[in-house]
């Protein structure tokens, strides 16, 4: 017991206690962002659509972006996805996320294991497990074009009003069907809210398939009270009972917004304000399939990931 309560100590000596100061939010968390925006607007010489844009995001959250990257890369992404599974060569440093070939097996298999099975086991897996993989641009250069597209980058500076780089890309083949949540709860940056998560649609998404789900305007809501040390208290890092209060505190305050879902076409793009509430629909026809893309962007410095101190959930 001595031991453990040493241990406790330690850890809590480790803890860093963060400062989230309202004046270092981004500028469209300002009380007065309309009034910067136009002060940006006559700097930069913001163009209609880009202001508009940009207007949408302070008042609803969000902005969605078409013609962004070439169909040529969305295609040879899929390509690059279908070669992961009929092809015999292992894939160096390759992992499928959220797949068991064994149900007691823990999730999460390596592409060395994925080729050893036979091709009728192998179409089993992809088409009836809701696997998806991270970091996919590290194995396909058309995944990377998309990752590294400058039109996109550029957008998410625009939001964020200074450079940001891309990071943390997965793609998913099935709806997520992913509980209600905010990006803000589960990325570790500091100052608050410095995070564009960015979504591609790799085809036309069915309604039936599990779409994308989000409440415009809920972006303006506080941060859950019981992560009072942000960005050290988050999801990944807090207890079950948290999380279970944070979903029920989640589901309560999305009730005083419009739900809404985002039905896209093959290579629009959905970016969305740190804060705001989203997550993926119920699939009602799981023959379908709902391929997308996604990554975030966050300014040089202000990813805390590194000194955030577990255990961690994930």
């Amino acid at each position: 017991m001595l031991g453990l309560k040493k241990l406790l100590k330690f850890r809590s000596s480790r803890v860093k206690q963060w400062k989230n100061i309202p004046s270092e939010l981004p500028w469209f968390d300002q009380p007065n962002a309309l009034v910067l925006l136009e002060q940006r607007r006559k700097d930069e010489s913001l163009s209609d659509a880009e202001f508009e844009a940009l207007r949408n995001w302070v008042d609803h959250g969000y902005v969605v972006l078409r013609d962004v990257v070439p169909v040529e890369d969305v295609d040879g992404m899929m390509a690059d996805l279908e070669n992961v599974w009929t092809t015999t060569t292992p894939i160096p440093n390759l992992k499928i996320d959220d797949l068991r070939i064994k149900p007691e097996d823990p999730p999460g298999v390596d592409h060395s294991q994925l080729v050893q099975l036979d091709a009728a086991t192998k179409e089993k897996h992809r088409r009836e497990s809701r696997w998806r993989i991270h970091e996919f641009v590290l194995h396909s250069e058309s995944a990377r074009r998309i990752f590294q597209n400058e039109i996109l980058s550029r957008w998410c500076c625009l939001i964020l009003g200074r450079k940001a780089d891309p990071s943390y890309s997965i793609n998913f083949t099935f709806g997520s069907e992913q509980g209600l949540h905010q990006d803000t709860a589960v990325f570790a940056v500091s100052p608050m809210n410095h995070i564009v998560g960015a979504w591609l649609a790799c085809e036309d998404i069915d309604p039936d398939s599990g779409p994308l789900v989000y409440y415009p305007g809920s972006h303006r809501e506080k941060l859950f009270a019981q992560f009072d040390n942000y960005p050290q208290t988050i999801l990944k890092t807090c207890k079950p009972a948290v999380t279970d209060e944070y979903n029920r505190f989640l589901d309560r305050v999305a009730l005083r917004y419009e739900r809404k879902t985002f039905i896209a076409r093959k290579g629009e793009w959905f970016l969305w304000h740190g804060m705001m509430i989203h997550g993926g629909e119920a699939i009602r026809n799981h023959s379908l399939t709902r391929r997308s893309y996604v990554c975030h962007y966050i300014p040089p410095g202000m990813n805390k990931e590194m000194e955030i101190v577990g255990p961690f959930n994930w």
